[in-house]
């Protein structure tokens, strides 16, 4: 299996956030189920509907690649999120930094190493993660605007609030992608320039989420050092839902986790759609599990279209991304 990473450079502003009223909720990153929402969406313009639906088809067998969830970067620093599993460090340490522990969300790749291995793990080694973390927080802005919406029918105006993320110089999003087919790899490239050009997000209409790609490589490095590991334990770098065959030995194999539940809008192409999709549950980043987990494609097609204007199934990404960890015993 082939392994690359890729950044993405962002023109202007970005809104990642969930689907609701509450507009002004926004995150600096972007987990695999959206993103891979977004590729397809990427691929149905680009290549019509019968191409995502000959390409999901394949994935529900078996996916022809892996993502991750698109996490921060910073010049040359690249950020994880942190293993939910902390048994290897010790009783008087956490009574010591407990809080700033609790506040440690995010490492760069050198204390992600150092949490990986789970050996000699020392006050001074926590200080260079919250360091990183500090790195982290400084390379994006978060901006607040005002919107205001007129009733269609009485003209009455109301007011919003929407959030935007803007990316400093030098920093953006990157992801990670674990290729079972190498033949892929180059309809991979064109997709992302595909949603580059299309946005990448919510509030597109206003020029947001639109990025170019850079540095799509093999991994090498601290990269190749994390990944490229034997183990029985693991740590999700993308949301997971189990798969049926997974579901029975599922809590036998949870170590330190915490789950989501999401759902949205349908989209289709560059279309919103007024359809909600069913909610679904996906198991964290940074969870910590026993044993590879897989997961599968989950199909979220509303029950019900009073429009009928739905011409596809709908479907949500669910497969893991994983970094074996060596410090659970």
């Amino acid at each position: 299996m082939e392994i690359y990473v890729y950044k993405l450079k962002f023109k202007g502003a970005t809104h990642f956030g969930d689907t609701g009223i509450d507009l002004e909720n926004v995150s600096e990153w972007v987990s695999s189920d959206t993103f891979f929402s977004a590729l397809m969406n990427a691929n149905r313009i680009l290549n019509g509907k019968d191409a995502v639906t000959t390409l999901i088809q394949a994935f529900k067998e078996k996916p022809l690649f892996l993502i991750s969830s698109l996490f921060l970067y910073q010049e040359d620093n690249y950020f994880l999120p942190r293993p939910l599993f902390d048994n290897h460090i010790s009783k008087d340490l956490k009574k010591k930094l407990g809080k700033e522990l609790k506040k440690l969300k995010w490492l760069d790749l050198e204390g992600f190493f150092k949490w990986l291995n789970g050996k000699d793990i020392m006050k001074t080694d926590i200080e260079k993660m919250q360091s990183a973390q500090e790195i982290y927080k400084k390379a994006f802005i978060t901006e607040i605007r005002p919107r205001v919406t007129l009733d269609r029918i009485s003209q009455n105006s109301n007011i919003y609030h929407a959030g935007y993320v803007y990316f400093k110089e030098k920093a953006g999003l990157y992801g990670l992608v674990a290729f079972n087919n190498e033949t892929y790899i180059k309809e991979f490239e064109v997709l992302l320039k595909t949603l580059g050009e299309i946005g990448l997000g919510g509030e597109r209409t206003y020029g947001c989420g639109m990025f170019e790609v850079e540095n799509f490589q093999k991994i090498s490095g601290l990269f190749e050092k994390i990944l490229n590991n034997n183990s029985d334990t693991y740590t999700l770098l993308s949301l997971y839902h189990p798969s049926e065959n997974e579901l029975h030995a599922l809590e036998d194999k949870l170590i330190a986790y915490d789950v989501i539940r999401k759902r949205g809008w349908v989209t289709t192409g560059r279309y919103a759609l007024p359809l909600k999709r069913k909610s679904v549950g996906f198991i964290i980043e940074g969870s910590v599990l026993k044993e590879q987990p897989l997961g599968c494609i989950i199909d979220v097609t509303p029950d019900t279209d009073p429009f009928n204007i739905l011409v596809h199934k709908v479907y949500r990404y669910g497969y893991a991304f994983t970094a074996p960890l060596r410090s659970v015993k």
